[in-house]
């Protein structure tokens, strides 16, 4: 544990964190120090960390990896205003705006100034590099001073993109036994059965041997109730079932209907244009069918899309205008 002596808006500052160091029954706050900006001032991730009075497993919540998604920061402050460290058997890390720069820009991306400015997906970066950029050195500064030696399983939270929605959507390794008890644990719409998630948070953490889930909570930019609340529903049965807590029911995947796929097929704008998608989130659709269509500025057709194979709707872009690689529509199937 490293303290550097600084203080910001009353939080102590630190460069490590050592769980092991804390006192048992108590929430604290940190201001983790990261990489500096090209003005010589350092980027900060606020962190929360419940340790509770008996031992047990150790549970990092992460969100703000990409700045333009927000349900998650919701689901951390609200696990945290309702957790008791003096009923909690083991440790909660709740990590905030774990892109700090990414979410000051309100964008999946982590923006560099350097030799005429360059930007980076921070969840394609991990574990990081220690002589990189500064996204790959922020990248390598959560993974070695915050997260590695200080956690037992992970959940990272999520939404859709700008311009873009998914359904309560998760990535999971389902071939990995604890990493399928993990997920089968949230009332999620749809699970995806990720095999190659190389960079990510999720498959950084699931190639030490240390379980980890991705949760896709909606829209971006704004919070949702629902998603919001289903996703502390999964969070606290996880708990329960890893004895982290002692009395809670909620809904699970079996009880929601929750429908698990290995194939995502992403429909992408060929030309652009306006676009109009002709589905809706949960929908099923089968092969041939006519999914989004696509006009030029006079409202002449000038594209129409068909779903390549059956499947259900996860996900569909939400903004009216489309270059070619824009999302239309994603569709999960087996």
């Amino acid at each position: 544990m490293i303290y550097n002596g600084d203080i910001i808006d009353g939080v102590p500052v630190i460069t490590k964190l050592d769980v092991s160091h804390l006192e048992r029954g108590k929430i604290y706050r940190f201001m983790f120090k990261s990489v500096e900006m090209n003005i010589g001032q350092s980027w900060y991730v606020p962190v929360m960390v419940a340790v509770g009075k008996m031992p047990g497993k150790r549970l990092l919540l992460n969100t703000g990896i990409h700045g333009d998604e927000l349900n998650g920061i919701k689901v951390i402050q609200d696990i945290f205003s309702t957790l008791d460290p003096n009923q909690l058997a083991g440790v909660v890390i709740g990590t905030l705006q774990a892109s700090p720069n990414s979410l000051m820009h309100t964008s999946r991306y982590w923006y560099m100034t350097t030799d005429g400015s360059d930007y980076a997906d921070m969840n394609r970066l991990f574990p990081g590099k220690v002589t990189g950029n500064t996204a790959e050195r922020h990248a390598y500064k959560l993974w070695n001073d915050l997260w590695h030696e200080n956690v037992d399983m992970v959940i990272d939270l999520h939404t859709q993109s700008t311009d873009t929605v998914y359904s309560f959507f998760m990535y999971a390794d389902l071939s990995i036994p604890e990493v399928k008890s993990m997920a089968l644990q949230f009332p999620a719409d749809h699970i995806y059965d990720d095999k190659d998630a190389s960079g990510t948070v999720e498959g950084t953490f699931d190639s030490v041997g240390i379980p980890a889930i991705t949760l896709e909570l909606g829209s971006p930019r704004i919070f949702e109730p629902e998603y919001i609340a289903r996703a502390i529903e999964g969070i606290y049965n996880l708990m329960l079932d890893k004895q982290m807590i002692t009395d809670y029911k909620g809904r699970k995947a079996t009880d929601f209907g929750t429908i698990i796929g290995n194939k995502l097929s992403s429909i992408r704008a060929e030309v652009g244009g306006y676009a109009e998608v002709l589905v809706k989130i949960g929908a099923s659709v089968k092969i041939g069918e006519e999914i989004a269509i696509q006009k030029n500025p006079f409202g002449d057709l000038i594209k129409r899309y068909e779903a390549p194979n059956e499947g259900v709707v996860v996900s569909i872009g939400t903004g009216a205008t489309r270059e070619a690689g824009g999302l239309l529509v994603r569709l999960l199937s087996k």
